[in-house]
């Protein structure tokens, strides 16, 4: 009896999966890229356009508007404010400073909604430095972060916080001071997460006796609290160091000036009968930062320097790069040009920037400009690009 001829049958599901994986990569090809990717490609404008067509990531929005100087999303998610009867205020860094040198580990946490915060670190590093503390592990580092970090590249492979300039202006100074840089996220749900980071914390404790460390985490993870279970009190656990605990809490929004009891030019410390108010997860120190101090610590940062643009009917991205960043580097400045205005105002420091406008669409080299130490009466004109976008 002659062998029946196979069917092919059983290879139409295959053909069928096969084609229609070709038509989803096609699909892709031509759909824009979404917001993630956006921000890896050094393009946070069109990630923040990307973000606000949907309604359900309204949070992330308001975090990556803060990158691009825009906190009244965030504002109005988490403008609350919150003020202690009876104290009286100290400056901020007096207080760290003072009470700092017996501890070998400092944990400071920000709210991922506020750039006036990660303005803070960068003050902090100098306080810290100056009392031996010399390594910064930050959640947000990728895994890749430090070694990068430590050559001074500050870019979009960084980790996720750092595309706001501020951020990027603390890890800066902390490579220009000599620091180390340490990872130590981990992924999961709560239990896995905190255990794990307070795992790799004990574990670079263990191995670099002597050795200060900073920790720069996302609010709660500072809790020292053992019942809620975070970071910390692992920490805490695993290692029997109680680490100085920094939470930096109300912070002044545009237009709240008038319900702060205090009025200062530097961020501030509730103090009760000589000691500092607690703060929520047992904070052994709450930093506030009035309206005015938020200006001065922004003013650290350089003159607000006008530069002329071309008048277009769209906002923009206005950015600013040191001469010799790549095109995946964070900008030392950006900010908001409104339609219709010829000029964008950043803070820069003197020296010789490449600028960049960033559309919707686009991401284009306007030209170089020369800062001057005094900010300039009118708007600065950048010299003629010649070139695009420098290299990755």
């Amino acid at each position: 009896m002659s062998e029946k001829p196979r069917s092919d049958a059983r290879w139409i599901p295959v053909m069928i999966g096969l084609l229609l994986a070709v038509m989803a990569l096609d699909a892709a090809a031509q759909s824009p890229p979404d917001w993630s990717t956006l921000l890896k490609e050094n393009r946070p404008w069109a990630a923040l356009h990307e973000l606000r067509q949907r309604q359900a990531l309204a949070q992330i929005a308001a975090q990556v508007a803060v990158f691009v100087g825009d906190e009244a999303p965030a504002c109005a998610l988490f403008g609350h404010v919150e003020f202690a009867d009876g104290v009286e205020y100290r400056d901020a860094v007096d207080v760290i400073a003072e009470r700092v040198a017996d501890h070998r580990v400092v944990m400071l946490n920000e709210s991922h909604f506020r750039s006036a915060h990660r303005a803070f670190l960068s003050r902090l590093l100098d306080v810290l430095h100056a009392r031996e503390f010399s390594v910064l592990a930050a959640e947000t580092f990728a895994s890749q972060a430090p070694g990068r970090l430590k050559n001074g590249i500050v870019d979009v492979d960084t980790g996720f916080y750092v595309a706001d300039p501020a951020f990027a202006a603390a890890l800066r100074k902390a490579h220009a001071l000599g620091w180390d840089f340490v990872h130590y996220e981990a992924m999961g749900g709560k239990e896995a997460r905190e255990s794990g980071q307070a795992s790799h914390l004990a574990a670079w404790i263990e191995s670099n006796p002597g050795r200060k460390l900073l920790v720069y985490a996302g609010g709660s993870h500072i809790s020292k609290v053992p019942e809620e279970g975070w970071m910390a009190s692992r920490f805490i656990a695993l290692t029997g160091i109680e680490p100085m605990t920094i939470a930096q809490g109300t912070t002044a929004c545009p237009g709240k000036e008038q319900a702060w009891p205090v009025d200062s030019s530097a961020p501030v410390v509730a103090m009760r009968d000589g000691q500092a108010v607690r703060g929520r997860g047992n904070a052994d120190i709450v930093v506030m930062h009035p309206s005015a101090a938020i200006a001065t610590i922004e003013a650290m940062n350089g003159g607000l320097i006008p530069i002329c643009v071309e008048r277009v009917e769209e906002d923009t991205l206005l950015r600013a790069f040191a001469q010799g960043d790549a095109a995946s580097a964070i900008p030392r400045a950006q900010g908001i040009v409104k339609a219709g205005e010829g000029a964008g105002h950043l803070r820069l420091a003197p020296g010789r920037y490449r600028m960049e406008r960033e559309r919707v669409d686009s991401r284009e080299v306007i030209g170089d400009v020369d800062v001057p130490a005094l900010p300039p009466g009118d708007c600065m004109v950048a010299d003629r690009a010649v070139t695009g976008l420098p290299e990755r």
